[in-house]
């Protein structure tokens, strides 16, 4: 089984190193952070991608136009779009590009438990060792 490559989109640091560090204690998979669109949409031109974690107000390109340009190639990569403005018609727009809606702030559970079953979806999914998240959380 092929690992898992997971691309965190957020202009903000903290943001995708909060993601990253949650995910890699649970999943094991290959994760690329990166924080301008312009860069991203370079990216996806050349190399594919299990799952996307994309913010949707990033300064330059936006949200929707990777998601459109992922759509566009025919890409089969699961897109979760997060966002902290929106509501029913974001969700429906993001929904009608093949998307997944979450709203700001993400549950890490809830979020974690969404990648799991897209990858499944798509082969399976390896977990991380339970005591490795226990660890992190100071259980």
């Amino acid at each position: 089984m092929e690992i898992p490559r997971i691309l965190i989109v957020d202009d903000e640091k903290d943001v995708r190193a909060n993601f990253a560090t949650f995910l890699s204690k649970r999943i094991t998979c290959e994760i690329i952070e990166k924080g301008d669109g312009k860069e991203v949409l370079d990216l996806i031109e050349r190399e594919e991608f299990h799952v996307i974690l994309l913010d949707q107000h990033m300064p330059g390109i936006d949200g929707f136009t990777i998601l459109e340009r992922l759509r566009q190639k025919a890409s089969r990569t699961t897109v979760i779009v997060i966002t902290g403005l929106g509501g029913a018609a974001l969700s429906h727009k993001v929904e009608r590009l093949g998307g997944i809606y979450m709203a700001k702030p993400v549950s890490l559970k809830a979020l974690q438990l969404i990648i799991e079953r897209e990858l499944d979806k798509r082969g399976g999914c390896v977990r991380a060792a339970a005591g490795q998240a226990d660890a992190v959380e100071g259980r």
